[in-house]
This record gives structure tokens, sequence and C-alpha cells, in this order.
């Protein structure tokens, strides 16, 4: 779904790289004569908002009766909306990237994450709306988790950790892609986005490290996260350590990057969901509290 115009080739190369088949609405039935088209054969919707969009508001009429009717038929739809406009309220709760369409690192993460999300799950057994999540205690089983991470040995405790964080992410209702054990560590050992939380939070990056970190060690890690975050176009990085050395604790935090103890976590989703936990300590990380 998109108005004519805009340059694609790089998004369908993108598409291409996960063997997905994209077909457009302009070949199928563009706007309302999409209600009549069967979307059993399509596996999910993708719909695009080009910057500057109010010169394109014929067309962009269209492609809002397009998203309208894929989301009526329950078909997965994810929509990628230029910057600097921000997407239409009307936007609220589809899961949403905000990226120039010539960004292929932001692609490539954001998209894969949610292809791959697609393939694990298939459209037969999704539910038609995924159920709103209210926080839950945190399971008795991650602080038995955690101890047994501590005390792991030097070479699996890494990702000992990295796991015990991804499997966390999930109980608390995001969609997460973890690093496979063995691939480069580039700074990112999770990506995840929150349902319903696309456009206040985006794309999270997540950086797990067990072990004591430096105030050095600390200053290094968090700027890798952040080059990570601004070069994908992620909305947000995310450290979780274990402990800092106290003359770690007045580290600066990188741009875009927040850290959180894995104490405090799981602390706060015992009484909270994760967007809460996480939108505070955004909070607090801008105002410097």
């Amino acid at each position: 779904m998109a108005p004519s115009g805009p340059e694609l080739s790089i998004l369908l190369a993108v598409l291409a790289e996960y063997e997905v088949d994209a077909e457009s609405t302009a070949d199928v039935g563009a706007g309302l004569a999409l209600a009549d088209v069967p979307l059993d054969p399509y596996d999910f919707a993708l719909a695009m908002i080009p910057a500057e969009h109010r010169e394109r508001d014929v067309s962009l009429s269209a492609i809002y009766v397009e998203i309208g009717v894929a989301a009526a038929r329950d078909l997965p739809l994810i929509v990628i909306a230029e910057p600097p406009d921000p997407p239409s309220p009307a936007l609220a709760g589809v899961a949403t990237i905000i990226t120039q369409l010539d960004n292929e690192e932001a692609l490539r993460l954001q998209i894969g994450l949610f292809v791959r999300r697609m393939q694990a799950v298939p459209r037969a057994q999704r539910p038609a709306r995924p159920p709103t999540r209210a926080a839950a205690p945190v399971p008795e089983s991650y602080a038995a988790r955690l101890h047994a991470a501590r005390i792991s040995p030097p070479g699996l405790k890494g990702f000992a950790f990295e796991q015990l964080v991804s499997d966390l992410l999930r109980e608390a209702g995001a969609q997460a892609e973890q690093r496979s054990p063995g691939e480069p560590d580039t700074g990112v050992d999770i990506a995840a986005f929150i349902p319903g939380e696309e456009q206040r939070l985006g794309t999270v990056m997540f950086q797990v490290k067990g072990g004591k970190l430096s105030g050095h060690a600390l200053r290094e890690v968090q700027q890798r996260l952040s080059d990570q975050v601004l070069r994908a176009g992620a909305g947000l990085g995310v450290l979780v350590y274990d402990q800092v050395t106290p003359a770690a604790r007045n580290t600066e935090p990188a741009p875009l990057v927040l850290r959180l103890g894995i104490d405090e976590l799981l602390a706060e989703l015992e009484t909270r969901p994760l967007s809460a936990v996480l939108i505070q300590a955004r909070n607090r990380a801008v105002h410097g509290m």
C-alpha cells in the first residue's frame, strides 16, 4: 500500500532478503475495492506514508482506506511513516516504523523483526486481536534464574543473562528477537517492540551485561548501543546490567540510551507493565532525575 512517487527499491530489496513476495494494492484492489479482494493468500500487509504527505492527500486517502480494510479483515499490518511529520492518530495501535525509505539498516532491522514474528506463528494460530496485557507478577522462577546466571561459569554467564532478559521481555508482552549464540557482538543483544506502543517507544534495542561494569566499560557499552540505535532509526536503547562500580553510577547515559539494573527491572515488572517501566525510565533519563 503506497502512493505513486516514493522510491521503493530499497524497501523491496529488504523484503526480498526475507523471501517476501510483495504485491501492490494498485494491482489487486485500490482503495475500497480492496474490500472485495480475498486476503487469505496474504500473510501481512505493509503500508507506506511518505514525508510531506499532505501534498498527496488524494492518494493517501486510498491508503488509509486500505489500511482500514486490512485491519478489519485481521490481516497483520505494519506501517512505514517517513519523518518529520508524525503518523496520524488514526494509526494508533498499529505496528509503525518511523524512518526514511532510504534507511536500509533501519528497514532491515525492523521489518526483519516483524517478518520473523509472522513466520514464527502461522496466521491461523494468531488471535484476531492481540489481548491487552495487564501487569502480572514476575514468576518466582526469574529470581532463581538470576541467581543461577550470577554463579554461572564465565564463558556461560553472558548468554545466561541474555536469555533471562529475552524471556522476561516476552513474558511482559514484548515481541523480541535475540542475537543467536556465536553471532558477532554489534552492541545489541535483543531487538523488541511492544504491541500497541510502537509510536511511543518504537523498536527498542537491548544490550545485556552480566558481572560488574566499571565507569569506562559502562561508557563504552552505552556509546556502542547509542550508535546502533541512531544508525538503525530505532526508538530507544536499553542497557540492562547486573552491577556497576560505585564510581560508574555517575556516568552520563549516551543519546537515546537508558540503563536499568536487572534487580530494578524485575522489581518494577512485579507491579507495572513493561511499557510503563520503559517510559518512566526514559523520562528520568531525559530530565536527569
